[in-house]
């Protein structure tokens, strides 16, 4: 089957055995049926215009809040593994991946210029994307605990 990143009782997330590459793709699995819904991909080097995380849900599975619970749950587990934080690229006009985003736990982060040459603009179509990014609170309640027991 692959390694499991993680598991609640909707979905799975999945490394399936066929992978390998620079990034890690995990499949989004529905556990009651094994059924494919969509994948996230974690990419090792955070792309200045792309970021480090992409995910996509396929039509026929849209509007469950599948992508959500995934970046939810993709974020939790990743965390315990990876110190890095996520960012997430959208285009402004695709308000279901900004909503996606921001209920999985993704803030503003800024607005990226996206150059003429990159693939990214489709010839000039997309001028620009917004960045959103998931913050990696590792160690944060570590910190706040030894401030605690200091005083």
């Amino acid at each position: 089957m692959g390694y499991v990143l993680a598991s609640d009782d909707e979905i799975s997330l999945v490394m399936p055995d066929y992978h390998s590459g620079t990034f890690d793709l995990y499949e989004i699995i529905r556990v009651e049926d094994s059924e494919f819904l969509g994948y996230i991909s974690y990419y090792y080097e955070n792309d200045e215009i792309a970021g480090n995380v992409s995910y996509e849900i396929l039509k026929e599975y849209s509007g469950h809040n599948y992508a959500k619970k995934a970046l939810k749950l993709f974020a939790k587990n990743i965390f315990k593994i990876d110190d890095s934080d996520l960012f997430i690229s959208i285009l402004p006009n695709n308000i279901a991946s900004i909503k996606t985003a921001v209920g999985a736990g993704a803030v503003f982060d800024r607005k990226i210029d996206i150059p003429l040459h990159s693939t990214y603009s489709l010839g000039g179509r997309n001028k620009y994307a917004n960045r959103y990014i998931i913050k990696n609170n590792k160690g944060v309640n570590d910190e706040k605990n030894k401030i605690k027991k200091h005083l």
